[in-house]
C-alpha cells in the first residue's frame, strides 16, 4: 500500500508546527489500515473531513473499539445515512478520509495551521481523489472545504460556505459542501439532514 507507507513516512508538519500542536507520530489511517480494510476503489462517495480528534488516543472514524455515546463523526455520519455500521457503510460504496492525516491539538489555539491543510492537501488529498475516483464528494465542514479549494480544480469553493447548499461539478466529480454535523453545530441539524440526504440519507 504505497499511499499508507507515505503518509506513515511522512514529517514535513514539523518543519513549522511542533509536535504540542500536531502529531505526525501517530496516524490513525494507518493504525486501523483504512485504505486496506475500509475503502473500496472506486467509491461512490467519499467524505471528507478535516482530521483525527487529538483528544483519547483511540478515538477515530474507523476504530470499532470505540462506542462512545456522546456525539462524535462516526455516530453523526451513520445516523444520517440511516446505516448501523462501519461494514453497512463500505457495502454502500462510502468512505471517509481525513484532510489532515495527523492528530491536531485544538486545545490551545482553535483554528487549523493553514500550512498544514495546504502541505495535506498537496500531498496527499488530491492522490486519494484520483485513487479513489468517487462519483461524489462530499466536503464536511468548513476546514475540508480549505483543504478542498487549495487544489485548484477545486478553487471554486472559495467563493461559497458550507451553509450555502454546494453541491456542483468540479473537474468530474460532483462536489457537496455540507455544515460539520456535531454538538455545535445543532442549529444547522436541519440543513445537515437535507445535505445527506442527496446521497443516501432520509430527510
Amino acid at each position: 500500500m504505497t499511499l499508507t507507507r507515505d503518509i506513515d513516512l511522512c514529517r514535513e508538519c514539523l518543519k513549522f508546527e511542533s509536535q504540542e500542536r500536531i502529531n505526525p507520530l501517530e496516524k490513525p489511517y494507518v493504525k486501523y489500515k483504512v485504505e486496506e480494510r475500509w475503502q473500496l476503489k472506486p467509491v461512490e462517495v467519499l467524505f471528507v473531513a478535516e482530521s483525527p480528534p487529538w483528544n483519547g488516543k483511540q478515538r477515530y472514524f474507523y476504530n470499532q473499539d470505540v462506542d462512545e455515546q456522546r456525539t462524535n463523526l462516526r455516530k453523526e455520519v451513520l445516523e444520517h445515512l440511516r446505516l448501523n455500521s462501519l461494514d453497512e457503510f463500505k457495502g454502500k460504496g462510502f468512505a471517509l478520509i481525513d484532510a489532515i492525516k495527523c492528530r491536531l491539538n485544538k486545545r490551545q489555539k482553535n483554528n487549523v495551521p493553514l500550512k498544514v491543510l495546504e502541505v495535506c492537501s498537496a500531498r496527499f488529498l488530491r492522490r486519494e481523489i484520483s485513487e479513489l475516483d468517487p462519483r461524489v464528494i462530499f466536503v464536511l465542514g468548513d476546514s475540508a472545504k480549505h483543504a478542498l479549494q487549495q487544489l485548484p480544480e477545486f478553487q471554486d469553493l472559495q467563493h461559497h460556505k458550507v451553509t450555502d447548499g454546494y453541491d456542483k461539478m468540479l473537474s468530474g466529480y460532483r462536489v457537496i459542501l455540507c455544515v460539520y454535523p456535531g454538538g455545535q453545530t445543532r442549529q444547522h441539524k436541519s440543513r445537515i439532514r437535507l445535505t445527506f440526504s442527496k446521497v443516501g440519507g432520509k430527510i
